[in-house]
């Protein structure tokens, strides 16, 4: 039920009292004993290499067939060989196989959870791997095998109340571990499922979900994140017991819940009591109401509000997004987004949906960025660009930061595309149409745990915080590893300017979760991002995994941006107390883009000076922006190939632009070179739905992302834009802007990696004397921009004017450079 506080509280926000309804997910409440699963899982796996694996690891100690299973898996096990692929990480201070109550320290645990885990020592793949389900029965053993009471459970507490705390579990290797020592079964409440347009797959090798389809490059999967209920304790500060991960200035005066034990259903769980745990769901994207009472709060033309925007597709709830998964294999409490198109044509009452466009408002250059209605409120215009105004951490986002415009539905109910009009510009300004709603199915919301039987003995409850977001284009490639490598490798001397802001995760973000939802999110809970382990006793050495580890998103806060520009997994808005006070954020999904793709066309194209690992698509379009009345221009930071954004075909003549938009050529209009561009403010992802892929940008990894990073600093410091010099000349404060600026003068032509044996690649080292060392070789062709002018045959292209031209060869910090002349010079100025 909705309190007449939380009422109170929805009405000053201005978005109204909302229902809900619960999807209950029951745990299956059988007789069996834990150890069942148990046995059928390794009577399975047993002859497909995982008995031989697990006596060779042991010394022949851990035999999975032995007749008492349980005993055998009890057991101390001296003889540990931790160089054995795949378990250089299993934490020294483990010796069972199963270590009643803690993951960590249990063998078993590690052989079946970790990715690393995948071939005997000669190198021979194992014949399969367990199943999400057959992970879970593991980890669900290891807690009940020994139940504790729940006098125990409260001196594990310290006599602190309990809770029941729903998380996103996650077993992690080391590096990605919240402690960094040893691989450990890691804890978020919140965790990020992926929408896509085609069902889920599990990848039991890989230990998680497949995001694509290869046969399929213009599809997504649907990528599911997994929760749990624990007994948790709320404990204040950080610590070197649990965590939290990437500890912050001010955690030692915040609170992180903390689990102690799992809950699952039956005897087994806790000593004395009969247990039914469920766990229940809510989400909802009520991104189109959001807008409407926008619209109504703004004084400008609306045509819907009240109780239409409780209804679909205004408010977008539940199983339309995603539900408990039922698929064979993956277990309970998986989240599982529906399948959905990236963006569909929004309808009510048998008709199209639409809104009115006001001219007062869409006349106004502030109120726009690159034909998008913009919903944010800009302090004012400046003079000179800023490269952070339009990121201000601090400003409110009380509906989707972005509408799209430019479809108008006329009379007859058809639908004209502004895109195609030369006077689209004009249109927009005068306003007076009906513009057509699209929606996509994003969403955010809350996990439940529930258990009548602990009712009376826990203080307590707390939900995870649920985000389906829209498909990532680098699944293998986290936002905490970028901030990691920025924090810690990166040359200090170009660190502060390598982005306009820094590139925080999710899981470094001090926020409440959605305090509209309808379950009661407190403001005051800002540490619902964090990430945590289990308490731990004492130090232990740092340990390197073995094995095909690589970095990769798991559906943790560490894998999402922090930085809401509006956002990619999730957005904020502000609530407003106390005037004497400091702002009170809280993470909304409906700030984010309406429908999404409108946003990710406009974080792109403006390319990863907004530092979230997402499509860098800067030189795709002309350089100079217009966000918010303000023109200017971005630099390319993380430089996507040719291919990737379809200036050059792959190699069987197909074009696989990330976004279905072909890249910027080289061309002569009147005996000069141009550039010519895509036109930005033409280009529309709804009219190109079915063309977007990850099936290049997929192919990236944590250590080629990094590389092309340092290879387009390296080509910005040979074209002698040098940081410290900046520094120098305006002081640290304006330097990073001066960077920017000077950066953005030029623009990327193409980009690609090169071999050994190119030809050009060759004529430069003879020149120079100079030979490309090293795994990375890229090509750069870079120009200096002048005038923009409209391509009087084509309203859809733009040219640039080339004032200057540039070729280079990168590897590390050595640059070959020919610029405006045949000449190759050699230039190593970038620190390393």
């Amino acid at each position: 039920m909705t309190t007449r506080r939380q009422f109170l509280t929805y009405s000053a926000l201005g978005i109204g009292a909302f229902t809900f309804a619960r999807s209950p997910l029951a745990f299956a409440h059988d007789t069996s004993s834990l150890i069942d699963p148990v046995t059928a899982m390794l009577e399975r796996l047993a002859p497909l290499g995982w008995r031989q694996l697990l006596l060779d690891v042991t010394g022949g100690d851990l035999d999975i067939g032995a007749d008492d299973l349980a005993a055998a898996l009890a057991k101390p096990l001296p003889r540990i060989d931790r160089s054995y692929p795949g378990f250089g990480d299993f934490w020294v201070a483990g010796v069972r196989a199963v270590e009643p109550g803690n993951p960590d320290k249990s063998l078993l645990y590690h052989a079946l959870a970790s990715p690393t885990v995948v071939a005997d020592r000669a190198g021979k793949e194992l014949g399969g791997f367990p199943t999400l389900a057959e992970i879970e029965a593991v980890e669900n053993y290891i807690y009940g095998v020994v139940p504790p009471s729940l006098v125990e459970l409260r001196r594990r507490a310290n006599g602190a109340p309990l809770g029941i705390v729903v998380f996103a579990p996650q077993y992690q290797n080391a590096p990605m571990s919240v402690h960094g020592r040893h691989a450990e079964l890691c804890f978020a409440r919140s965790g990020i499922a992926r929408l896509g347009t085609i069902g889920p797959v599990y990848d039991p090798k890989a230990r998680g979900f497949v995001a694509l389809d290869d046969a399929r490059p213009f599809d997504f999967r649907v990528t599911p994140r997994r929760f749990a209920p624990y007994l948790a304790v709320e404990m204040k500060g950080a610590s070197p017991s649990y965590g939290p991960q990437d500890p912050q200035p001010g955690d030692d005066k915040l609170s992180f819940w903390v689990p102690i034990h799992k809950l699952f259903s039956g005897s087994e769980c806790i000593a004395g009591l009969d247990l039914e745990v469920e766990l229940r769901r809510g989400l909802r994207n009520d991104g189109l109401a959001q807008f409407h009472r926008f619209l109504d709060l703004a004084g400008l033309k609306n045509n819907w509000r009240g109780e239409d925007l409780d209804n679909f597709p205004f408010v977008i709830k539940d199983e339309k997004i995603g539900s408990f998964s039922t698929r064979a294999g993956f277990g309970h409490g998986v989240l599982e987004p529906r399948p959905n198109p990236l963006v569909t044509q929004a309808q009510y009452e048998g008709r199209l949906l639409t809104f009115p466009v006001d001219g007062r408002y869409t006349s106004d250059p502030l109120n726009l960025q690159l034909s998008a209605m913009q919903i944010l409120p800009i302090a004012d215009d400046q003079e000179e660009p800023r490269f952070m105004l339009d990121a201000a951490q601090n400003t409110q986002r009380p509906a989707p930061e972005y509408i799209n415009i430019r479809h108008r539905v006329l009379p007859n109910g058809q639908i004209e595309n502004l895109n195609e009009r030369p006077d689209m510009d004009a249109i927009i300004a005068a306003g007076g149409y009906e513009a057509l709603h699209y929606y996509d199915g994003v969403g955010d919301g809350w996990i439940e745990g529930h258990c009548p039987q602990l009712a009376e003995y826990v203080e307590e409850a707390r939900y995870a915080y649920a985000m389906v977001a829209l498909p990532d284009f680098f699944p293998n490639v986290t936002q905490r590893d970028l901030m990691v490598w920025w924090q810690t490798e990166v040359p200090a001397p170009i660190r502060d300017a390598l982005w306009a802001l820094h590139p925080l995760a999710l899981s470094q973000i001090r926020m409440a979760a959605n305090i509209t939802l309808p379950v009661g999110f407190s403001l005051e809970d800002t540490t619902i991002t964090t990430i945590v382990t289990q308490p731990q006793d004492g130090d232990s050495p740092a340990q390197v995994p073995s094995g095909p580890w690589h970095v990769r998103k798991t559906g943790l806060p560490d894998g999402s941006p922090g930085l809401f520009d509006p956002g990619w997994d999730t957005s904020q808005n502000i609530f407003y107390t106390d005037p004497n006070k400091p702002l009170q954020k809280f993470m909304a999904g409906y700030g984010l883009g309406s429908p999404f793709i409108e946003d990710a066309k406009l974080c792109a194209a403006l390319g990863a000076y907004w530092p979230g690992v997402a499509p860098d698509s800067t030189r795709t379009f002309p350089p100079d922006k217009a966000i918010g009345g303000a023109v200017y221009p971005y630099p390319t930071i993380v430089p996507l190939t040719d291919q990737e954004i379809g200036s050059e075909p792959l190699a069987d003549g197909r074009y696989l632009p990330w976004d279905g938009v072909r890249g910027p050529r080289l061309i002569t209009v009147g005996n000069k070179p141009v550039v010519a561009y895509p036109n930005a403010y033409r280009v529309d992802y709804i009219d190109i739905v079915g063309t977007m892929t990850a099936a290049l940008t997929a192919r990236v990894d944590a250590p080629e992302y990094k590389a092309r990073v340092l290879a387009m600093e390296a080509v910005y410091w040979a074209l002698g834009i040098h940081d410290p010099e900046f520094v120098q000349r305006f002081g640290a404060e304006t330097a990073v802007y001066k960077v920017l600026q000077a950066k953005s003068a030029w623009a990327v032509i193409s980009f690609r990696t090169v071999a050994g044996d190119d030809d050009e690649l060759h004529e430069a080292q003879q020149a120079t004397g100079t030979v490309l060392e090293g795994p990375r070789r890229y090509r750069f062709h870079v120009y200096r921009w002048g005038k923009e002018e409209p391509d009087p045959a084509d309203m859809h292209t733009t040219h640039l004017e080339v004032l200057e031209q540039a070729v280079m060869y990168v590897s590390g910090n050595t640059v070959l450079l020919q610029r405006d002349g045949p000449a190759w010079t050699t230039d190593h100025s970038m620190p390393t």
